[in-house]
């Protein structure tokens, strides 16, 4: 974190400059801009704040008048201001950590954990545990035995990786009968696990999370599932035992798909959907909105008389 001109960020997003080029050491937002900030705005510009001192991520042709354009005031125009604008913070404005080993964690001498790593108070990490460069372990998070993290991960806090599945076969009196889970979770490069997400390992295989998968919090995972790259499941959403998500997918919030359901690449499952069947490439699945019990039968009814 420190100062950075202008033209330093114009570089790193490899564009040009439009004005003056101007230091800032933090970021605001554009309808509360503060002097020596960055903001961003995802609509074109046809007038400003009255400020000075603080640099604007805007849309490609964003046209100014430069004698319209307040004293102190940059423009950098790119083609997704608010990704241009994550990506400035991320490499300007937040502090490093540097890589430790809270004394409060319990790690085993059988696990692999890198030495640019972060673990945070309170985490345990048992035998088996392989950890890659520069992931970020943060604050009470379990991961059972065997469990494989790549670079560049960031786990958030009270996460629960690796444990046992929930599965039962059952006596013929209906007593149940737990199956032993015998196999691990192996999560690839720059993957974020929200808090309190659950990941069970798989039965006898691997449960899979591959490269730039993101949790959102309070996530479920079950037992061998495989989720491809890119995929965003947001909040509370529950993926049931051998699901297979595609790439590219966005899982909205408390979704709940049943085992075995295999979805392809870059679907789109809206807030509260219940998927029970299979889903090809490029569909996009919505929840019906709320109804009451009597409109919710008509729907149904209408549906399936449709068939």
């Amino acid at each position: 974190m420190g100062i950075v001109s202008s033209a330093e960020i114009a570089s790193f997003l490899r564009t040009q400059l439009i004005g003056e080029n101007i230091d800032v050491d933090t970021v605001s937002t554009l309808n509360k801009p503060i002097k020596g900030s960055v903001v961003f705005s995802k609509n074109k510009l046809t007038s400003f704040p009255i400020s000075v001192g603080f640099i604007v991520l805007c849309p490609i042709g964003t046209t100014v008048d430069l004698a319209i354009l307040p004293k102190g005031v940059a423009l950098i125009e790119v083609s997704n201001p608010r990704l241009a604008y994550a990506k400035v913070v991320a490499k300007y404005f937040i502090e490093r950590k540097e890589p430790m080993i809270h004394p409060s964690a319990i790690i085993s001498a059988k696990a692999n954990v890198h030495k640019t790593a972060c673990v945070g108070a309170n985490t345990f990490i048992d035998d088996g545990v392989v950890i890659g460069k520069h992931t970020i372990i943060n604050n009470n998070v379990v991961l059972a035995q065997n469990v494989i993290i790549g670079n560049n991960c960031y786990i958030k806090s009270g996460a629960v990786i690796g444990e046992d599945g929930f599965g039962f076969d059952f006596e013929e009196n209906g007593k149940p009968v737990r199956i032993p889970h015998l196999g691990n979770v192996v999560i690839g490069n720059n993957v974020e696990v929200g808090a309190k997400v659950t990941i069970a390992r798989g039965t006898i295989g691997s449960t899979t999370i591959n490269n730039n998968v993101k949790f959102d919090d309070q996530v479920h995972v079950g037992h061998n599932c495989c989720i491809g790259e890119n995929t965003i499941i947001t909040a509370c959403a529950e993926l049931s035992g051998s699901v297979t998500i595609g790439e590219n997918c966005w899982i909205g919030p408390n979704s709940s798909i049943i085992q075995k359901v295999n979805i392809g690449n870059k679907v789109t499952i809206g807030i509260g959907s219940i998927i029970t069947k299979d889903i090809e490439d490029n569909k996009k699945i919505m929840a019906l909105e709320g109804l009451n019990l009597r409109s919710l039968l008509k729907v149904k009814k209408r549906i399936e008389y449709g068939k």
